[in-house]
């Protein structure tokens, strides 16, 4: 700075520096922070809302307790378990999550607040990427809680199964597909009444997709669970889920959902239209993979039918020998203990009548080669030949079969039913079988005072039972009748002492396991009413003899 001429004096110059500008922000830069601290701001809001925090504990607090309460299952089968599992996720957290992210969308719509939006940095477009961000916050939460829940089942002792890591996966994937999908739904209709009401189509929907499996049909695997295609545990070798696939199919469609979303609001088409065909063909290209079976898979399927034994260890447990597919092994001690406690009720006569004792696993897969089909009269008659066939073959003849399911009192129960009538009738329960007169009140005594578990299961089953009583292994789909007649004997004798009866049994076991001895003799020797006879005329029941 120079001083003016005419003031005289001496001129005096300073050099002053301009004041210094920060590089000016580039616009995509600046949206880019301001969408990523809105997606954290929302994340937060989602993960806490009250809607979520109630499906998170409604998802776990029955799970919980079914884990912790007396009498618990502890035998979990976890590939199947994880499935059951899915189910709940989808119902609950999945639903929760549309609903909370739709409300999210909504919430500036519903304040009336929406003009305020428009003088914000961020577009209409951006807004919505920071929506679809969040909607992985409370897919995280999910993933976190299913993880820990399948660590928990795989902790246990008597887990059966195997641990895809896909199906731990799958239930994050569907929250985060109807999170966008509550996005999306918020762009296309602002009203918050349309979430709840998508919800439950996929409810319905879920329910459909399950009932569907009876049916044999596979349609159910384009919904967000992926069910399995049979009602019953499988062992691994015979287990054919496209697990994998079906997790690319939900990242296919949550994308092509996000895109839409995307798009709604205002996102440049060059960019979105070609990340939506993109979209379109993984989930196309995904969902269409599942439906390619494992030819292997079915083919094991029909070997197991008719001959498991290859693919099954056996161990012996003191005189009982006991052969299980390898991922169920760990059931083995649980079996052996119903087998030791019906075994001790029974005179040294009932063991050395026939082959050796031993138990053999059986899990009843589709396409078993029958006119009858599935579940008909020819296919229970195959069944009970294959059945025998492989015992006598494998060395171990007139096994106890035993299924895929353990753990609840009546599943015990049926056991010990079985174990009963291989005692009683020295050889094995094969298909439908009914059990009259005094052998039917030995079985039934027998059962139920092996332990107070199966007696509580027997209980169970004879309330569920209607005209005999029914000990079912639904798995195996073999079944052991007693008369309501005759079993009403045999529940008398449990209220009495136990040492009285078991000594008049070991005395008359002979006669009492006898098939035409008439329940009328059980009742003289244990001095117990017997209802009256049914008229002969209705009488249509065929006895094992």
């Amino acid at each position: 700075m120079t001083a003016p001429a005419d003031l005289g004096g001496p001129v005096v110059t300073a050099d002053v520096d301009a004041p210094s500008t920060a590089p000016p922000v580039a616009a995509g830069v600046s949206r880019r922070r301001a969408a990523l601290a809105l997606a954290r701001f929302e994340a937060v809001r989602m993960v806490r809302h009250p809607v979520m925090v109630a499906a998170v504990l409604l998802y776990l607090g029955p799970w919980v307790w079914q884990r912790v309460k007396p009498g618990a299952d502890h035998y979990p089968v976890l590939h199947a378990d994880l499935v059951t599992l899915q189910m709940a996720a989808m119902l609950v957290l999945g639903g929760a999550a549309l609903v909370v992210a739709n409300l999210a969308v909504l919430r500036e719509h519903r304040h009336r607040t929406d003009a305020v939006s428009d003088l914000l940095v961020l577009p209409p477009a951006w807004r919505a990427g920071a929506f679809l961000l969040a909607v992985m916050a409370p897919a995280g939460l999910t993933l976190a809680v299913f993880a820990a829940q399948t660590l928990a089942l795989a902790v246990m002792p008597g887990r059966a199964g195997t641990l895809d890591v896909f199906d731990v996966a799958i239930p994050a994937g569907i929250v985060a597909l109807l999170g966008a999908g509550g996005v999306l739904l918020a762009l296309l209709v602002r009203s918050p009444i349309i979430a709840p009401l998508a919800a439950i189509l996929f409810a319905a929907a879920g329910f459909v997709a399950i009932a569907s499996v009876a049916t044999g049909t596979t349609w159910g695997r384009l919904l967000p669970i992926l069910p399995d295609d049979l009602p019953v545990a499988l062992p691994s070798v015979l287990v054919d889920r496209p697990s994998g696939r079906h997790l690319v199919y939900l990242v296919g469609l949550t994308a092509v959902l996000a895109t839409l979303a995307l798009l709604r609001a205002g996102a440049r088409v060059r960019v979105a239209l070609p990340t939506l065909a993109a979209a379109l063909a993984v989930t196309v290209a995904a969902g269409s993979a599942q439906f390619v079976g494992d030819d292997a898979v079915v083919a094991a399927r029909v070997t197991v039918n008719q001959n498991p034994a290859p693919v099954q260890t056996c161990q012996a447990r003191g005189e009982v020998t006991y052969c299980a597919f390898d991922d169920f092994t760990a059931w083995v001690p649980a079996w052996s203990r119903v087998v030791d406690d019906v075994v001790r009720l029974a005179p040294d006569a009932a063991t050395a009548a026939g082959p050796p004792l031993a138990v053999r696993q059986w899990v009843w897969s589709d396409g078993y080669p029958t006119s009858g089909g599935v579940f008909g009269p020819e296919a229970a008659q195959a069944r009970a030949r294959a059945q025998r066939a492989t015992d006598t073959a494998a060395g171990t003849p007139e096994a106890v079969p035993v299924g895929t399911t353990w753990g609840d009192a009546a599943t015990a129960a049926a056991f010990a039913g079985s174990v009963a009538f291989r005692l009683v009738a020295g050889k094995a329960v094969a298909g439908d079988t009914t059990v009259c007169g005094a052998r039917g009140a030995l079985i039934v005594w027998l059962t139920g005072q092996a332990s107070p578990h199966v007696a509580d299961g027997l209980h169970q089953l004879d309330d569920q039972s209607s005209g005999s009583l029914a000990l079912i292994d639904y798995t195996i789909d073999n079944g052991l009748f007693v008369d309501d007649r005759d079993a009403a004997v045999g529940l008398t004798l449990l209220e009495r002492p136990s040492a009285e009866v078991t000594a008049v049994v070991a005395a008359h076991w002979v006669e009492l396991t006898a098939p035409n001895t008439p329940i009328e003799r059980v009742g003289a020797l244990f001095d117990v009413p017997v209802g009256a006879a049914p008229d002969p005329a209705f009488a249509n029941v065929q006895c094992e003899q």
